[in-house]
């Protein structure tokens, strides 16, 4: 029979309709990489099997900032254009028009995007990018997303390239970390010493006069105001790892130590100039001396010596607890618009340690060969240990890092001070020598070792400015500050109040005050200065 136009229209629908199911059944995400003009119409109907070309992942460029998909409309008009077998580059803009698929946006990379060591993506501040294989360690895998870097870089805690050196740390635990080296220019709070060492101008001068403090002829040489103001030199070493892939949480530690700081001082005279001692008499109640070098009577040699040791520790964990990233201007110029920052929380364990000592020493022989050898020694050691919490945060600009922290430590000064001396007279008309406990300022009345715990707060700033040589390595620059209360310090426990029936030989019994005594003086200390070194991170 015939057939209605009606049912074969019917019939023609149906058969189109199978054909749409089988083709989307069995359609595949290709494109062939070369179209001519005389196919483009047939093309957008074609089945799976003529669409057989190997396909090409375009490069993936992270992007802080997405600006917004363009139209349908204009998308279908840009794949509608045909390339005719011209050769597109790799990752391109033509490229990936021609790689979209019906409905697909792809979106441009960000303008001004970071390159190199300096890329930071919108929320991967760390090692857990898309397409990395394994994180940090194993590296990037070449998928898309990876870019020769997976995830944070220098400006948030530490390249990750294949490409970077990284070093096993024992079990091959973390191995993303940081490492710095600086030179230390400080300067100390001064330490005050007492008139220890006195002269006489002009001539003449009576020895009741001599090296007497208050007399107008007296003048101190050495004491009387502070001494160790000069600049430390020193060196502090820091290091640390983050034990996760996005640097959200790592442990790092610090050690620095200022060498030791002297001030020197020595005279020496056959009796012109005077050279004197100077020490209140407690039994007379007025100034006195005891003289080292004066005409016709004693000559001899007088020293001082003065010196000061400070050195840190400690160990600290990093919470990160915000970062970002965006455009604006900062303090250099031509550094790009494009910066990004973090902030950490710290918390962990502080230690600090000073070390000084005041040492005279005396050498000298009478007008009939008696010889008088002695010293007086103060030390003052003091240890701190304690809680130390902070607050830390970075930015980075092209090649420009600024960093900055600001830590309080509470916790525990032990202060020990040791006074000592002893005095060694030669008789060549009544051998052997003899020695006895006590020089001059130091007499067994003082003579010990006394300690004591002290609560203490040591607040710290640091600033740094670093330039970046590579995407791992950094030039700094810097300050520091710290700040530590109550500590001891020995010129502050010399005592001029003398019994000289103490002087050896010491008067058996003895009369009058057990003088000089021992006092607890508790002060503050500060040092400060610059800092210049390097630093490297993996």
């Amino acid at each position: 029979g015939t057939t209605s136009p009606a049912a074969a229209q019917s019939r023609q629908r149906e058969s189109v309709r199978e054909s749409e199911r089988v083709a989307r059944a069995t359609w595949q995400p290709v494109r062939s990489a070369s179209r001519d003009s005389e196919s483009s119409a047939n093309s957008r109907s074609r089945s799976s099997s003529e669409s057989a070309s190997r396909v090409r992942v375009a490069q993936h460029e992270s992007e802080a900032t997405l600006p917004p998909p363009r139209s349908v409309v204009e998308r279908s008009d840009e794949i509608s254009d045909e390339m005719s077998g011209e050769v597109v580059e790799y990752g391109s803009r033509e490229y990936r028009d021609a790689m979209a698929l019906d409905g697909q946006v792809i979106y441009d990379p960000m303008p001004g995007q970071l390159s190199g060591g300096t890329h930071f993506p919108g929320d991967g501040c760390g090692c857990e990018e898309v397409g990395c294989d394994g994180g940090c360690d194993g590296g990037c895998d070449g998928l898309v997303g990876c870019d020769g870097y997976c995830g944070d870089t220098s400006a948030c805690g530490g390249s990750c390239g294949p490409e970077a050196w990284r070093p096993c740390l024992t079990l091959c635990l973390p191995q993303d970390g940081w490492a710095s080296f600086e030179y230390l220019a400080w300067w100390q709070d001064g330490m005050r010493l007492p008139p220890l060492v006195t002269s006489n101008l002009g001539t003449g001068i009576a020895g009741t006069d001599a090296g007497v403090l208050g007399r107008a002829s007296t003048v101190t040489r050495f004491g009387g105001d502070r001494v160790l103001e000069e600049a430390f030199e020193g060196g502090r070493l820091r290091f640390g790892v983050w034990l996760d892939r996005r640097h959200k949480l790592g442990v790092g530690a610090e050690y620095f130590s200022t060498g030791t700081l002297e001030s020197r001082f020595q005279a020496t005279s056959s009796g012109t100039p005077i050279l004197g001692r100077p020490f209140f008499n407690t039994e007379t109640g007025q100034e006195d001396s005891s003289l080292v070098a004066f005409p016709g009577l004693i000559s001899g040699t007088v020293g001082v010596r003065a010196d000061s040791e400070l050195d840190g520790w400690g160990v600290h964990f990093r919470h990160l607890r915000e970062r970002s990233e965006g455009h604006g201007g900062w303090l250099f110029c031509g550094a790009g618009d494009q910066y990004c920052d973090r902030a950490d929380m710290m918390f962990g364990y502080r230690g600090l340690q000073l070390d000084e000592r005041v040492l005279v020493t005396e050498n000298s022989v009478s007008d009939d060969q008696e010889r008088f050898d002695m010293f007086d020694r103060f030390d003052a050691r003091n240890q701190f240990n304690g809680v130390d919490v902070g607050w830390a945060y970075e930015r980075t600009r092209g090649y420009w890092t600024f960093d900055s922290a600001i830590r309080l430590a509470l916790g525990n000064t032990r202060q020990t001070v040791t006074v000592d001396g002893r005095t060694t007279i030669t008789d060549p008309n009544d051998p052997p020598a003899q020695t006895y406990t006590g020089g001059l300022l130091a007499q067994p009345s003082n003579i010990g070792t006394f300690r004591q715990d002290e609560f203490t707060v040591v607040p710290e700033i640091n600033a740094n400015i670093g330039f970046h040589l590579t995407d791992n390595l950094q030039l700094t620059f810097g300050y520091t500050f710290i700040y530590w209360s109550n500590v001891v310090r020995p010129g502050d426990h010399i005592s001029r109040d003398l019994n000289p029936n103490q002087l050896p030989p010491a008067a058996d019994p003895l009369t009058g005050a057990s003088r000089p005594g021992f006092q607890w003086d508790t002060v503050d200390y500060w040092v400060q200065g610059m800092n210049i070194g390097g630093e490297y991170r993996w």
